[in-house]
């Protein structure tokens, strides 16, 4: 699908990780991709030793870019947990949604994904401490784990595509509600 394309495929991506307060961030248990705005693709790695090279190879493609916020340090992450060794193709493929809002939108600050779907999209999204910081290495997922895990990296594709338009035609910046927390 990638290879057949001249266009640069954009696609949604987030990570989960399970949080202990006394051991700190445990290693990646979920990754999720959404390749368009009808689909998002959740994918339990927390049993795995290394990543399926197919996973790999798509997003270390040359014509694939992941966005997310604060996607750079989630790949860092994930290099760690899988020892990855062309991790920097991988960053040379994020867009960070946060960098890149601050880039089209006339106020500069740290964006939390929360913060960019309220000021970009005039929507809100559930951010449900207790699903967030739940046993994402849990088999099955639970439905408010699934459903929080497929929003985010819906959230991230929207924001982008948003971003994108705005950037396009930045007249139509005004009208955002644009939220300064």
């Amino acid at each position: 699908m990638v290879e057949e394309s001249n266009d640069t495929m954009i696609m949604g991506f987030d990570m989960e990780w399970p949080f202990s307060f006394q051991t700190g961030p445990g290693k990646t248990a979920l990754i999720q991709i959404s390749p368009n705005l009808e689909v998002s693709y959740l994918l339990h790695v927390s049993e795995l030793k290394k990543l399926p090279v197919g996973l790999c190879t798509l997003l270390a493609h040359p014509k694939v870019r992941i966005t997310g916020n604060n996607i750079k340090n989630d790949v860092r992450k994930l290099a760690r947990d899988f020892h990855l060794t062309d991790v920097e193709k991988i960053i040379d493929n994020c867009i960070d949604c946060g960098v890149f809002a601050n880039e089209v939108l006339p106020l500069t600050q740290r964006w939390s994904l929360e913060k960019l779907v309220q000021s970009v999209l005039g929507m809100r999204i559930n951010k449900d401490k207790k699903v967030r910081m739940s046993k994402w290495g849990v088999i099955p997922l639970s439905k408010h784990q699934k459903s929080y895990a497929a929003t985010d990296t819906y959230a991230s594709l929207k924001v982008f595509l948003q971003l994108k338009l705005l950037q396009k035609d930045p007249s139509s910046i005004e009208n955002l509600p644009i939220i300064a927390f």
